[in-house]
């Protein structure tokens, strides 16, 4: 045992040693003099890893794809269900206080094991948590070294697939970013830059015309009924409001052609869960448009590190206001609110539709990274890597991408119509 490894077991209450059949591995990763070393810890359980996640959630730099209640209500879920086994990474200073997180899972395939962020499809932005401190010791040209340090000390995998990857975490540069065979991803996400007051931001987004529109959408959809903005408290409230989204969603879903998200195993589990845990408190937020008696539209978001995360949101497309433009009313109130509880931003998360436009000067591009381990990951390689090509290659050409989508909606309307009728 080094004098770090006994000052680390000292400071942060985690031992480094273990049995041969315990996964859990540690590795030292030497850096140049003058500057600290990093221990490295594996972990396959996520509960014994909960107060230094809070803590580096709360003082370092992240996107709520990555705090602790996010990942381990998925992991418990879904992950589960879905093979995936966590490999976190943890690299402590020699202090014994965690530097970063790398919430990592494998997921064993029958020939292939994959590994990947913890969160899957769900997670808009996968990247680690960082330390404010992770510059002072690790810089950009260091993180590929330690990154091969990280693969030979995680368990076995034959390839590696992390997506959706920002080029920044908070304030810091993302040090994902350093390593080779980056490629960007099918989707960005976008992101506006709010004000200090609602009224000076709308004033420069909003066209005078489409101020006019807004004018008239919102006084027909008050003549339905009086128009309110409300977000439950109580835990119950809150799911009967997530409930409703995920059935407007369904309905949106059918006609879309889209497989029904909610249907998957662990998924309609995992948004109540996290919606009423404690561990989220004040990073979940569900709200829902009321016109008179009825709910017309629904949005489910997050609230970290200064922005709003515009993440589910859907309307009552049966409704009678939904004629006058329900989602955007409540869009724009739930703006507002982001503005006059501070936000800096309104971050409308993973994808390009053209409504964004409206809204967004900043677009945030997102990458992948695939890398084969040995002679199984490279067979596995191929096929990834086109598949990749092909979706990001349709969804940047206009003609093939709406093209896809009425084709997709077709199927939607047939596979309906046809049920209805059996």
């Amino acid at each position: 045992m080094t004098p770090l490894t006994s000052k680390f077991e000292d400071q942060s209450q985690f031992q480094t040693g273990f049995k041969a059949e315990t996964p859990r591995k540690t590795a030292i990763f030497g850096v140049p003099a003058g500057r600290p070393e990093v221990l490295i810890s594996v972990h396959d359980e996520i509960e014994p890893l909960k107060a230094v996640w809070q803590a580096l959630e709360k003082s370092g730099d992240g996107t709520p794809f990555q705090t602790y209640a996010w990942v381990s209500a998925w992991q418990r879920h879904i992950g589960t269900k879905q093979g995936v086994k966590p490999a976190i990474v943890v690299g402590w200073d020699n202090e014994g206080g965690a530097l970063f997180i790398l919430p990592l899972g494998i997921e064993n395939g029958v020939i292939c094991h994959k590994l990947s962020w913890l969160g899957g499809d769900l997670s808009d932005y996968n990247a680690p948590l960082l330390s404010r401190d992770f510059p002072r010791y690790i810089s950009p040209a260091q993180f590929p070294a330690l990154w091969d340090e990280i693969r030979d000390t995680l368990p076995t995998h034959h390839i590696v697939t992390l997506s959706r990857m920002p080029q920044r975490v908070g304030e810091q540069a993302n040090p994902m970013m350093t390593l080779g065979g980056l490629r960007q991803n099918a989707s960005s996400a976008h992101m506006t830059m709010l004000k200090e007051d609602w009224a000076t931001y709308y004033g420069e987004k909003r066209s005078s015309g489409s101020k006019k529109r807004d004018k008239q959408k919102r006084r027909k959809t008050e003549e339905l009924g009086a128009v309110s903005l409300v977000t439950p408290e109580s835990a119950d409230e809150k799911l009967r409001s997530l409930d409703t989204l995920m059935e407007q969603k369904a309905i949106t879903f059918a006609r879309m052609g889209v497989a029904n998200l909610f249907d998957k195993p662990g998924y309609r589990d995992f948004y109540r869960d996290v919606s009423t845990s404690e561990d989220a408190e004040g990073l979940i937020e569900v709200n829902h448009l009321a016109v008179g008696d009825t709910v017309a539209a629904t949005a489910w978001g997050l609230n970290y590190g200064g922005r709003y995360h515009y993440v589910l949101a859907s309307y009552d497309e049966k409704s009678e206001a939904s004629r006058f433009g329900p989602g955007m009313i409540l869009l724009m109130e739930l703006m507002t609110r982001a503005t006059e509880t501070g936000k800096a931003a309104f971050d409308f998360t993973i994808g390009d539709e053209g409504y964004k436009d409206q809204w967004c000067e900043v677009e945030v591009q997102l990458f992948d990274h695939v890398e084969p381990n040995n002679l199984v990951g490279w067979l596995g390689l191929g096929p990834r890597i086109a598949y990749l090509q092909v979706k990001r290659f349709i969804k940047q050409t206009p003609v093939l991408w709406q093209g896809f989508t009425r084709l997709r909606a077709a199927k939607g309307v047939f596979t309906a119509t046809f049920t209805a009728r059996a």
